[in-house]
C-alpha cells in the first residue's frame, strides 16, 4: 500500500469519525520500511488491529502513546506482514494477548507467529509482568520457536518504567536481556529503548537491540507525533552493525488511528 494513500485514508477516517471524548475500544495501525533507505529493492508492509479490553483514555499524566500501559488497559493485537523483493511474497502473521488491568499488579501476555519466510515455522510466546507502581513494570518470559519440528528455546527479563519530569515532559526506558539455545552455545540478546516525551503528543526515542553473541548492533532513531488525539504518525531511521557482513540502513514510515 502507497505511504500517502494510506495517510490520506486515515486523516479523512479521523476528520469523520473523531471522537467528542479522548475514549477509545481500538486502533488501527500501517507501516512501510525499507532496508535500503532508497525506498527501493526490498520492502516490508504492516498492518494491524488492537481491541482494548476496556475503555481506554488518557485521564491522567501520560504521553498519549503511553496511555495502555500507564492505564494497564488489556488488549488484543493482530498483526499482518508483507515483504516483498524477495522473489516471492512473503506473508508473516502475529496473535497476542495481553491481560492487565488497574485493579491488579499482575498481568500476563500469550503471543502466536507465523510466517512463511521459512519452512513450517511456528513460534509461540507467553510472559508474565508484575507492576511495581503505575508506570514501573518488570517480568519475564518464554518462548519456543518450531521450526520443522525443530525446537529452540528463548528466555527473557524485562523491565519499563515512565518518568514523569517538570512540565509535563516524561521519560520512557524500556529494556530486556535474554538468552536463545541456538543448539550451539547458545546466543545473548539485550534490546533498550528510551524515549522522551516532550509534549504528551510528541515522542522522541533512541534504541539498540544486539545479536550474535553481542556482536551485531540493530539501532533506531524514532519520532512519533499525535497530529489529532486519535491520529499519530511516526518515522525512524533504522541502522544495523553487522559483524562479517556489510552494514545496512533503512526508514520506516507509519501511523496509527484510534477509535
Amino acid at each position: 500500500m502507497n505511504k500517502s494513500i494510506a495517510t490520506a485514508c486515515a486523516v479523512a477516517a479521523s476528520s469523520i469519525w473523531s471522537p467528542a471524548s479522548a475514549e477509545y475500544s481500538a486502533e488501527v495501525t500501517l507501516g512501510y520500511e525499507n532496508l535500503d533507505s532508497n525506498f527501493s529493492g526490498e520492502d516490508l508492509y504492516l498492518g494491524g488491529v488492537t481491541v482494548y479490553t476496556r475503555t481506554l483514555d488518557y485521564l491522567g499524566k501520560t504521553p498519549y502513546d503511553e496511555a495502555p500501559f500507564f492505564n494497564q488497559v488489556g488488549h488484543v493485537d493482530l498483526v499482518y506482514g508483507l515483504a516483498t523483493g524477495f522473489g516471492d511474497d512473503l506473508d508473516s502473521y502475529g496473535l497476542a494477548y495481553t491481560h492487565q488491568n488497574a485493579e491488579s499488579p499482575h498481568g500476563f501476555t500469550a503471543a502466536y507467529f507465523t510466517t512463511d519466510a521459512i519452512d513450517s515455522f511456528d513460534s509461540y510466546l507467553v510472559g508474565y509482568n508484575y507492576f511495581l507502581k503505575q508506570g514501573f513494570s518488570v517480568g519475564a518470559e518464554v518462548s519456543m520457536a518450531d521450526i520443522a519440528d525443530d525446537r529452540a528455546w528463548s528466555y527473557g527479563l524485562n523491565s519499563k518504567r515512565m518518568f514523569s519530569l517538570q512540565n509535563d515532559r516524561w521519560l520512557v526506558l524500556d529494556g530486556g536481556f535474554g538468552w536463545s539455545n541456538d543448539g550451539d552455545d547458545g546466543d545473548w540478546t539485550l534490546n533498550a529503548l528510551a524515549t522522551y516525551y516532550h509534549t504528551a503528543r510528541t515522542g522522541l526515542g533512541i534504541g539498540t537491540t544486539t545479536t550474535d553473541r553481542f556482536a551485531d548492533y540493530d539501532t533506531v532513531l524514532s519520532a512519533t507525533h499525535y497530529v489529532r488525539p486519535n491520529l499519530a504518525l511516526n518515522v525512524s531511521y533504522n541502522h544495523s552493525f553487522i559483524k562479517n557482513a556489510n552494514d545496512s540502513d533503512g526508514i520506516s514510515l507509519g501511523g496509527k488511528f484510534r477509535f
